[in-house]
């Protein structure tokens, strides 16, 4: 397994989302996503890319961790808590206490969250999500 802080191909991304039971995006999305991307952190078994994740945001205040997917054959062996904790570690490094970090997870993988920190918005706030 390799760590790396770089973008995969958007096909390679795609291909991804699919394998870990996302979904697919568009083409032409993905690579403008990528390219506007803070921090990436991408995992590869060879040639193969086998987790991914990523920071979007402003570099000042607004911070969303975005994108954390693992290829389902490999999930349960650690590599979304690696992915996390290179996150962590950035975030450790390049915010403040006035940056405001966020992230919308999908059940159940909301237990791996909040072993870096991140706590539930409610009762004080709710998350919301546009469509």
């Amino acid at each position: 397994m390799d760590i790396r802080h770089e973008s995969p191909s958007a096909k390679q991304y795609i291909d991804l989302r699919i394998k870990a039971n996302m979904g697919a995006k568009k083409l032409s999305n993905v690579e403008c996503a990528l390219e506007n991307s803070i921090f990436v952190v991408s995992v590869w078994e060879g040639s193969q890319l086998i987790g991914f994740g990523r920071i979007v945001g402003d570099r000042g205040i607004s911070y969303v961790v975005s994108d954390i997917m693992v290829d389902s054959e490999y999930q349960g062996k650690g590599i979304g808590k690696a992915i996390m904790k290179e996150i962590d570690d950035y975030l450790e490094l390049n915010t403040d206490e006035d940056a405001y970090t966020i992230l919308l997870a999908k059940k159940p993988a909301d237990k791996l969250y909040t072993k870096f920190n991140f706590k539930y918005a409610e009762p004080k706030s709710c998350g919301m999500k546009r469509k």
